[in-house]
C-alpha cells in the first residue's frame, strides 16, 4: 500500500510537472472570466477596462526594456535574442501569447519603477517649495518648516518604498493608504444592514448584484502593506523570501540563452550583410568606375540577400542553431509552399523598416536613443512575427503549390528587394553617421538608430 500510494504521489508530480505554463494560465483566466460573468454589469465593465489598461501596460513595459537594453552596448544582443525567439516562435506555430516571452515580468519591473515614480513626486514638489522659500528668505520659518517636511517625506517615502519592494512590489502595494479608505468604508458597509438597504435603494436599480459586489471587499492581506510586511517580519523569512524571490526572478528572465541567440543571430546575418554592405560602402570611391562597380554588384546581391534573410533568422529561431543561415535551399522550399504568405512577410519586413530610416536623420544625444528605440523595437516585432507565421505555415505543407502559381509570385519578390536595396543605399545621403549606417542595418540587426556610434 505504501508503494502503491508512492507511486501514485510521483505520478501526480509528473503529471503536474508536465502541465504546461500556458495551460496553466488559461485555466486562470477561465476561472477569473466564469467569476468576472457573475458580477453586475459595473463591475465587469471596471474589470474590463483594468483588464486592457494592464494588458496596455504590459506592452508598454514589454517594448521600453527592449528599447533601453538595444542601446547598451554588449548586452544589446539581448535585444536581438528576444526578436529572434519571437520570430522563431511563430515559425514553430506556438502561441500567441508565448511570443511575448518576459511580458510579465517587463509589467512587475514598470510596475515598481512606475510605484516609486510617484511616490517621490512629493519630495520634488516639496523640494520646489523649499527651494523658493530659500531664494526669498533662508531664515524664515517657511524655509524651515519646508526643510523639516523634506526629510519627513524622504524617510516615510524611503520606508515605503522599501516595504512595497520586499513584500513583492506589486503596484498596490505602493498606493495602499489611497486603497484602505474605501476599503474601510466597505467593511463599514459590510457590518451595518441600514447602510446596505439605503444602498439597495440608491443604486440597487442599476443591477442587482451590484451591492453584493461593493461589499465584496478585498482579503486585507492582499492590498494593506503594513499587515503584509509585519507578517513576514514575525515569521522570520523577509530576508530569504526577498532575496529568493529576486533570484528566482532572474534566473527567470533567462538572459544568457536570449544573449547567445542574439549573438549567433548576429554573426550569422553578418556573414550574409558583409559583401554587399562593403560594396555599397564601396561606392564612395573616387575612382567613378570602382564607385560605379561597387554600386551595381553591391544592389544586385542584396536583392537575393534581403529576400532570403529575414526568413533565414526566422528559420534559425527556431532551434538556434547557427548551420541555419546555411540552409537558404529551405528558405526556398519553404517560399515555394506558401509564396504568397511569404511575399506577403517580405513586403511587410521591409515596408515597416523604410520609415525608421527618418529617425536616423539627425543624431540624438545619448540619454535619449531608448526613446528612438522605441519605435525600432515597435516596428521590428511585428515584422519577425509575420516573417515567422510565414515559415510556419509552410511547414504545414508538403508539396510546392502549382508552378503557373508559384513563379509569378516568386517573381514579385524581387522588385520588391531591389526597392528597398536601393532605398538602403540612398539612406546613406540622409543619415548622421552617413556610410556607416549601412552597417547599421536596424531591418536585420540591432532594433536602435545608432548603435554603432
Amino acid at each position: 500500500m505504501a508503494n502503491s500510494a508512492a507511486t501514485g504521489t510521483v505520478d501526480e508530480e509528473v503529471f503536474i510537472a508536465a502541465i504546461d505554463e500556458d495551460d496553466v494560465v488559461v485555466a486562470e483566466e477561465m476561472i477569473q472570466e466564469q467569476a468576472a460573468a457573475t458580477r453586475s454589469w459595473p463591475f465587469r465593465l471596471m474589470g474590463g477596462l483594468a483588464w486592457l489598461a494592464s494588458r496596455i501596460f504590459s506592452m508598454a513595459s514589454y517594448v521600453f526594456f527592449l528599447a533601453v537594453i538595444a542601446n547598451v552596448p554588449f548586452f544589446q544582443l539581448i535585444t536581438l535574442g528576444y526578436l529572434l525567439d519571437a520570430g522563431g516562435k511563430a515559425a514553430r506555430g506556438e502561441k500567441f501569447r508565448s511570443l511575448f516571452d518576459g511580458i510579465q515580468k517587463a509589467s512587475h519591473i514598470g510596475g515598481m519603477l512606475l510605484g516609486v515614480w510617484l511616490l517621490i513626486w512629493p519630495i520634488r514638489i516639496v523640494t520646489g517649495f523649499w527651494i523658493d522659500a530659500q531664494i526669498i528668505d533662508p531664515s524664515s520659518p517657511a524655509a524651515g518648516g519646508l526643510k523639516i517636511l523634506q526629510w519627513v517625506l524622504m524617510v516615510a517615502t524611503l520606508g515605503h518604498v522599501f516595504a512595497a519592494l520586499a513584500c513583492g512590489g506589486k503596484l498596490r502595494y505602493f498606493f495602499w493608504p489611497l486603497i484602505a479608505p474605501f476599503s474601510i468604508g466597505i467593511w463599514l458597509v459590510r457590518r451595518s444592514r441600514i447602510t446596505r438597504w439605503v444602498l439597495s435603494l440608491m443604486i440597487g436599480w442599476m443591477s442587482p448584484k451590484l451591492v453584493t459586489d461593493i461589499c465584496n471587499a478585498q482579503p486585507i492581506n492582499d492590498w494593506f502593506l503594513p499587515a503584509i510586511f509585519l507578517k513576514r517580519i514575525f515569521k522570520g523569512n523577509l530576508y530569504a523570501d526577498s532575496r529568493d524571490a529576486v533570484w528566482g526572478f532572474i534566473v527567470g528572465l533567462d538572459l544568457p540563452r536570449y544573449f547567445m541567440l542574439g549573438l549567433k543571430g548576429f554573426v550569422g546575418t553578418m556573414l550574409w550583410l558583409a559583401i554587399p554592405t562593403l560594396l555599397l560602402a564601396g561606392s564612395t570611391s573616387d575612382r567613378p568606375v570602382v564607385g560605379g562597380l561597387c554600386t551595381f554588384l553591391g544592389i544586385a546581391i542584396s536583392v537575393p540577400v534581403f529576400a532570403l534573410l529575414p526568413f533565414l533568422q526566422a528559420h534559425f529561431g527556431t532551434d538556434g542553431k547557427l548551420k541555419r543561415f546555411a540552409e537558404p535551399r529551405v528558405v526556398m522550399r519553404q517560399f515555394s509552399r506558401t509564396p504568397f504568405a511569404h511575399l506577403f512577410a517580405l513586403f511587410m519586413t521591409l515596408l515597416l523598416a523604410i520609415p525608421l530610416f527618418l529617425l536616423k536623420i539627425e543624431e540624438v544625444p545619448p540619454e535619449f536613443l531608448w526613446s528612438l528605440s522605441l519605435l525600432f523595437v515597435a516596428f521590428a516585432w511585428p515584422s519577425r512575427v509575420i516573417t515567422g507565421w510565414a515559415v510556419g505555415r509552410s511547414a504545414k505543407k508538403e508539396k510546392p503549390v502549382r508552378w503557373w502559381i508559384r513563379y509569378p509570385v516568386q517573381f514579385f519578390a524581387a522588385p520588391i528587394s531591389f526597392s528597398f536595396a536601393v532605398i538602403f543605399f540612398l539612406t546613406r545621403y540622409i543619415s548622421w553617421n552617413g556610410t556607416l549606417s549601412l552597417l547599421e542595418n536596424h531591418v536585420f540587426l540591432l532594433p536602435a538608430p545608432f548603435w554603432l556610434s
